[in-house]
């Protein structure tokens, strides 16, 4: 947990100092270091079988129900729940936090983690590529579901 918390502060003070200096982009790796491992940190505290389950599917439901709203709208330049990148593309934080705790998961729980990792990172790609079209909390949902599908019932029954 150490590793994790220390990656928090390292982030969150290169962050700033970036974003103090109008450096946005330039802030990015910085950001996805604070905000991966605070999806870590989620992932530590909330470390029980069932949430492995419930959590992608509440988290792909509600946005199915909601429906994924197209393109994202242009933001204001600064907005500390999106990350920049170049040609004015955009990934909102959420996405992040949760791929990122999907992969401790699929650590913790012993899934299939080189498969779940590069399908994570491939929908986060996607969605940035994309510029927010597509369903993402849905499809990271997926991309840890689909590939552990046989190893979910021992994670329901061991806890």
């Amino acid at each position: 947990m150490l590793p994790a918390l220390l990656a928090v502060l390292g982030g969150g003070l290169l962050t700033a100092t970036l974003n103090v200096a109008g450096l946005r982009v330039g802030a990015t790796p910085a950001e996805i270091m604070l905000w991966a491992a605070l999806g870590v940190l989620f992932a530590r505290v909330f470390s029980v079988g069932g949430l492995v389950l419930a959590v992608p599917v509440l988290l792909g439901g509600l946005e199915l129900a909601m429906g994924s709203g197209g393109p994202s709208p242009p933001g204001e330049a600064g907005d500390p729940l999106t990350l920049a990148f170049p040609d004015e593309r955009r990934l909102e934080l959420a996405p992040l936090v949760f791929a990122a705790a999907y992969g401790a998961w699929a650590q913790r729980f012993e899934l299939r983690t080189g498969v779940t990792y590069v399908a994570l990172g491939a929908v986060l790609f996607a969605s940035v590529a994309r510029d927010g079209e597509l369903p993402t909390a849905t499809l990271l949902g997926l991309a840890l579901l689909a590939p552990n599908l046989d190893r979910l019932g021992r994670l329901l029954q061991a806890h």
